[in-house]
């Protein structure tokens, strides 16, 4: 098994700038992976405050055990999918809390580790899943999906504009012969490309797949609309997004949320009703600085956005 390699936490500063509202609350990492956020939190409060991290990846919990241990009970650790964070906090006996992060997309371990199938740069089974509960693989996805429905995979989870040729070459291969490892299929749409645009057409293509299997953006979507009746008023809620997909659905929430109103634009005053129920706190998104970039790559497409509950 490959050596697992977890990521360094990503905007630590902007994270706890905007995250932190009451050094004694409670506060949600959605995605603790190894704990890195967790435990800068954790050094920002008082010893009344208390992290829940939250992750689907078995191993990463146990990294994240090992490395959240010195906080003992100020680090509470549960397994399960942030889209369920409000039964997880009901079980845990908890109504509100002070601030949710999530830092999305995946893992440097994830990436790195041969054997979970998520990268193209090494060879590995076709699986993708985050976590060992998940039914289905990207093996199953590519050999039994219709050509039609991957092409939709690819296009609505990838935005790749070569969609179709590349779902098409798929079902002609696995006619032959199953595909079921990362080298094949890299291969595979490799040869349908020109070179110059081979590891950007691998990466959607990867990404659609990975989002499909964990059905990413609809986990996404669940918990923003349970968020905020998770929340204290004043309580923040701040999400760290790595691609346009994710990022619009986020933006989308966010401005609707805080700018509820359906008035006709010629109204002088609202006659609708709907008033706001956050503030923005971050008019545009948060990126990493070039200094930061520097030191962790893949920090570059980071894009963060934060608001607090009124």
């Amino acid at each position: 098994m490959t050596q697992q390699v977890f990521h360094t936490p990503v905007l630590t500063g902007a994270v706890l700038a905007y995250l932190i509202n009451n050094r004694s609350g409670i506060y949600v990492d959605g995605t603790v992976g190894a704990g890195g956020h967790s435990r800068a939190i954790l050094d920002q409060l008082m010893v009344d405050g208390r992290v829940i991290g939250i992750d689907w990846d078995d191993q990463a919990l146990q990294e994240a055990q090992k490395n959240l241990e010195p906080y003992g009970e100020r680090a509470i650790l549960c397994r399960g999918n942030f889209a369920d964070m409000s039964q997880i906090l009901s079980s845990l006996g908890i109504d509100h809390v002070d601030g949710i992060l999530l830092d999305l997309g995946v893992s440097s371990h994830h990436i790195d580790a041969a054997e979970r199938g998520f990268s193209y740069l090494t060879n590995g089974p076709l699986d993708m899943r985050m976590s060992s509960d998940t039914a289905i693989t990207a093996e199953q996805l590519i050999n039994h999906c219709s050509e039609s429905e991957l092409a939709r995979i690819f296009w609505e989870y990838g935005e790749e504009r070569r969609a179709g040729a590349i779902a098409r070459a798929i079902v002609r291969q696995r006619s032959r012969k199953p595909i079921t490892t990362t080298q094949e299929l890299a291969e595979l749409i490799g040869s349908r490309v020109s070179y110059s645009q081979r590891i950007k057409t691998m990466a959607r293509v990867f990404q659609a797949l990975r989002i499909a299997v964990n059905d990413e953006l609809s986990s996404l979507s669940r918990f923003l609309h349970s968020s905020l009746g998770l929340l204290h008023s004043g309580a923040r809620l701040v999400i760290i997004a790595y691609h346009s997909l994710e990022d619009r659905i986020v933006k989308e929430f966010l401005n609707q949320q805080a700018h509820p109103c359906e008035c006709p634009a010629d109204l002088p005053t609202c006659v609708c009703g709907k008033l706001p129920t956050i503030r923005l706190l971050t008019r545009k998104v948060v990126r990493p600085s070039e200094q930061e970039i520097a030191v962790n790559p893949r920090s570059r497409s980071a894009r963060l956005r934060a608001a607090e509950k009124i």
